[in-house]
């Protein structure tokens, strides 16, 4: 005969409760509660924390004070001037020599020098928005020692600023022995629906309308960048990793994504040639801005062609073109055909930065950026200004400047309203 089980009261003890109804919602709830809590107060501390650090080393002045209106430039850089930059993460002293370009130190430039001076003239991947070591003009004039750089460029400058800033420097006598000029695809975008010729083209205007066009996440990301200083980090660490593994979306700045900037993609995508500046191209567009821009350095060729001094080009990419263009762009192309009997040197630095890309591990697609550029931005950083000097020294080695004669310089003075 089987026994029967024994129940004893230890048994009834340690049997489970029954689970009350909606048990597991509240223990949920209870998470989503407390979750939303810590990130709360983590937000709260974080705010508080960057307010405070702010308020000890006091607010990063985001305007430039050495920065100037000008009628024929439109903007400049007062002369012998000194001030501390900032950049994304990176702070730096500025100077500004006699002429008004940046340079090394304040310092007085001479009407001419013994060793042949080469004027360089750009945007703001000339002027450099790092400091004055890691920019590509300091990089090449301690390359090549024996030529003597100005540092001509400035942001937001293009060719109708160039001819001005040419005109302006031969007519106060300062002599250089070849001009290389520095073309970004913004330029494009400056000449179409930023610049308006006054006076005959004597000066330069902004554009007469301005409409923004940021988006929702870019107010957040700035607002983030701006007062939550750990939780921006995170953000950043967050960003550098998706790009590493190709993930090509970067909203840090007013322009939008940095790899499909508006300004710089009419090489390889339609454009907003409705709205006026920062937003489209309007009142000019694409094709007419491209057609300004041209005749702009014609001009400039032809100032120079009186005096006998060479003009030569270099051409460089945006991380837009990298990621949807290719080396052979429509800009590298178009400045190739229009350099054909006009300049000493067309340098194109699409296939070397096309080779950095190209590089890159499998799996980390996007390591190209994070060596070449400037987190968040369009600029590139020491690195890769260090790959624009190479080149650019490499053909000034081939072919170097030389020293023109006094002489060969005379040119007949413009006339009053002479373009």
């Amino acid at each position: 005969m089987q026994a029967e089980p024994i129940t004893t009261a230890l048994d009834e003890t340690t049997q489970a409760p029954p689970a009350e109804p909606g048990g597991h919602w509240r223990y949920a709830v209870l998470l989503v509660i407390a979750g939303v809590f810590c990130l709360t107060l983590f937000l709260a501390l974080d705010w508080c924390g960057t307010y405070l650090m702010h308020r000890r080393t006091g607010p990063v002045a985001m305007t430039a004070p050495c920065r100037v209106a000008d009628p024929a430039l439109h903007h400049a850089m007062k002369p012998n001037c000194h001030f501390v930059a900032h950049w994304g993460h990176d702070s730096f002293d500025y100077f500004t020599n006699s002429l008004g370009f940046r340079d090394e130190s304040i310092r007085t430039v001479p009407l001419t020098d013994p060793r042949p001076r080469i004027l360089l003239l750009g945007d703001s991947f000339t002027e450099g928005e790092t400091a004055w070591r890691d920019g590509f003009v300091s990089k090449m004039a301690v390359q090549l020692p024996q030529y003597d750089f100005l540092n001509g460029g400035g942001p937001s400058y293009s060719p109708s600023v160039h001819l001005n800033l040419v005109r302006r420097l031969l007519d106060q006598g300062v002599q250089f022995d070849e001009v290389i000029v520095f073309l970004g695809t913004f330029d494009v975008f400056n000449e179409a629906s930023l610049y308006r010729d006054a006076n005959g083209g004597a000066e330069l205007a902004g554009p007469e309308h301005q409409r923004w066009n940021i988006s929702r996440y870019a107010k957040v990301r700035f607002a983030i960048a701006r007062n939550l200083m750990i939780t921006n980090r995170l953000v950043e660490a967050t960003e550098r990793f998706l790009v590493n593994h190709g993930l090509y979306h970067l909203t840090t700045d007013q322009w939008g994504d940095e790899f499909d900037l508006e300004p710089v993609a009419w090489t390889y995508r339609p454009v907003d040639e409705t709205d006026p500046h920062p937003a489209g191209f309007a009142p000019l567009g694409v094709e007419r801005g491209l057609a300004k821009e041209t005749a702009k350095m014609t001009l400039l060729w032809q100032e120079l062609q009186k005096r006998n001094i060479p003009l030569s080009v270099v051409v460089y990419p945006y991380p837009s073109q990298l990621v949807h263009d290719s080396a052979e762009s429509r800009h590298v192309r178009m400045w190739r055909d229009w350099c054909a009997g006009k300049c000493k040197r067309f340098v194109t630095l699409f296939p070397e930065f096309f080779d950095v890309k190209d590089d890159c591990p499998r799996g980390e697609a996007g390591c190209w950026y994070l060596s070449h550029f400037i987190f968040g931005d369009m600029h590139y950083n020491a690195k890769g200004n260090a790959l624009v000097a190479r080149v650019v020294a490499e053909s000034l080695e081939k072919d170097p400047p030389r020293k023109l004669e006094a002489a060969r310089r005379i040119a007949p003075r413009r006339q009053a309203g002479e373009p």
